[in-house]
């Protein structure tokens, strides 16, 4: 086993993709590029709030593949890459506006769509796996790879699953509950939006969302609505909710993705139900306010104050003990 392998951190596995962004305000004909990926987007925000953070993927062996492994280490991220000379690393056009942003995808036969191949003794014995459902929708292969790595991890409380549906990756959300909601189900902590919900389990009632995926004492589900509160569910309904921040909106792609590694991260200070749910808000806010998938840096100060609000304490890495 790697020594990396058994240290304290949160890993993730998933696709990346270089990102060309194109804003409307810009000139006609520019665009910059960046990386976007649900999963290096919460190894990203998690590693900038100081826990170590590992993402694990397949590349394509072109200058794109480089070019995203190097975004993402950069970033603080301990990369694990497997380098596939055959297929290439997955791109995808991005037209910023407020509340439609439009994506066009170049992945049909990404390097990512091989993730099964990756090996998975990195993430063995890690505190905590975080997994999304646009995996499950790449290939029969990710699909597998996710049920696998949720069967074996059943019942220790760390891990956790983002249902993330995209409704351009499935014929349609029937297909999509299908395969999305089981893998939801062998999940300790759950993320879903109240459209996903709405589109994959026909409510978005709180006591039928949780009645849907909340198996056992323990289990949580994080019930995202928007712009509005994030509720936390478990086993005796609403646990607790907090309303989002009121922010400027440049761009809404990333913003679950950092409310969730805001989450985690609080979730692995052992901060309260409350504190977990406002430092994800807090780190939601930041991606909002940017028309890439990764806002600007939560500061010290911030999360000195922040932990105040609910008597948290802080790593003492991090402006002292609040």
């Amino acid at each position: 086993m790697s020594a990396l392998a058994s240290m304290n951190r949160l890993v993730t596995i998933g696709e990346t993709m270089a990102v060309f962004i194109h804003d409307p305000a810009g000139p006609a004909h520019s665009y910059r590029l960046t990386a976007a990926g649900a999963e290096s987007n919460v190894a990203i925000a998690a590693a900038r709030l100081g826990l170590p953070a590992r993402w694990l993927s397949r590349l394509g062996e072109d200058e794109l593949g480089t070019f995203v492994r190097d975004f993402v280490a950069d970033h603080g991220v301990d990369v694990v890459v497997d380098w596939d000379p055959s297929r290439p690393t997955a791109a995808c056009v991005k037209e910023v506006r407020p509340f439609n942003t439009r994506m066009r995808y170049y992945r049909n036969t990404s390097a990512a769509r091989r993730l099964d191949l990756l090996d998975l003794a990195l993430v063995e014995d890690t505190d905590h796996l975080h997994l999304t459902g646009v995996t499950a929708a790449l290939s029969p292969e990710d699909r597998q790879l996710l049920e696998t790595l949720l069967r074996r991890r059943r019942g220790l409380g760390r891990t956790s699953f983002d249902v993330n549906y995209r409704a351009q990756l499935w014929s349609g959300p029937t297909e999509a509950a299908a395969c999305l909601l089981p893998l939801a189900e062998a999940a300790d902590l759950v993320f879903i939006g109240d459209d996903e919900a709405r589109s994959l389990l026909g409510t978005d009632d709180p006591a039928e969302v949780a009645a849907a995926l909340v198996r056992k004492a323990g289990d949580e589900v994080v019930l995202k609505a928007g712009g509005g509160a994030a509720l936390l569910l478990a086993t005796d309904g609403v646990v607790a909710a907090e309303p989002a921040r009121t922010v400027e909106v440049v761009d809404l792609t990333g913003a679950g993705d950092a409310f969730a590694a805001g989450y985690l991260v609080a979730r692995s200070w052992g901060w309260s139900v409350r504190g977990r749910l406002r430092l994800g808000h807090l780190v939601a806010s930041r991606a909002i306010g940017v028309a890439g998938d990764i806002g600007p840096d939560v500061d010290d100060a911030e999360l000195v104050e922040l932990a105040r609000t609910t008597e948290e304490s802080l790593p003492e890495t991090i402006g002292g003990r609040a």
